[in-house]
């Protein structure tokens, strides 16, 4: 699930290990979309909702990055 913040976008997924069918940590995925696509950092964490806060976060710093 790809959701989009300006210039940066984020996936979530949670993958599941092959041999268990068991679910794993979440992963995120951060991109820069413009001018083109590139991933730019990722992580896991255990719940959905750290992964997404902990992904928020960064494009957060990133973006005051970019402004100073």
């Amino acid at each position: 699930m790809r959701i989009h913040e300006g210039d940066f976008a984020y996936d979530l997924e949670q993958p599941r290990d092959p041999l268990t069918q068991l679910a794993l940590k979440w992963r995120y995925r951060i991109f820069r979309v413009r001018p083109r696509e590139e991933l730019v950092s990722s992580g896991e964490a255990d719940t959905r909702e750290e992964a997404e806060k902990e992904a928020r976060n960064a494009i957060s710093g990133m973006r005051k990055k970019k402004v100073a």
